[in-house]
């Protein structure tokens, strides 16, 4: 007999999901309904400027299947570049003219106020970055099915930083 088999057998699993079912719905009688743009702080990180309203960390709230946030882009900068799955929806909510544009997977794609962006759900992945042309900030809400728990972080792809936004850079460069 193998140990994994060994420890599988001490343990009770139909016992462990009804555990979980009983502890999901007591998380959710206290769980967050309603999320307010004023209530949600701007984290920067490698990726840039974003404010989670759902995230796969998040157990506070009373959905967790989806993953969305508001990313903001200073002006004249750029995203950090990732290599991600793609299958994401960005609105692109606040843009003042000229806009910005996305590279993906090499290609420009020219957005705009109130555009829809769409990133492509492909096998090997996409190399995805997003820059800011104008004089004041933009805010893109970006939206994707929350696949981690079923197709691990990676999502069948890879998910890596390929480049940090430069704000991330300089904070990191000036110890904070």
């Amino acid at each position: 007999m193998s140990d994994r088999y060994a420890r599988m057998q001490e343990r009770n699993y139909f016992d462990e999901i009804l555990a979980l079912r009983d502890l999901q719905r007591e998380n959710f009688k206290t769980s967050e309904w309603m999320v307010r743009y004023d209530e949600v702080p701007w984290e920067l990180n490698r990726q840039g400027f974003m404010k989670w309203y759902m995230a796969p960390t998040m157990d506070d709230i009373c959905m967790r299947t989806y993953i969305m946030y508001m990313h903001k882009i200073p002006p004249h900068s750029r995203s950090g570049k990732q290599l991600t799955q793609g299958q994401q929806l960005g609105f692109i909510y606040r843009a003042p003219a000229p806009g910005g544009h996305s590279i993906i997977d090499g290609e420009r794609y020219d957005w705009e106020e109130w555009d829809i962006l769409l990133v492509p759900i492909r096998t090997k992945g996409c190399v995805v970055q997003h820059f800011n042309d104008s004089d004041d900030d933009v805010e893109i809400m970006f939206c994707s099915l929350n696949q981690v728990y079923s197709a691990g972080v990676d999502r069948g792809s890879g998910f890596e930083q390929l480049e940090d936004c430069p704000e991330y850079r300089q904070m990191v460069k000036a110890g904070r």
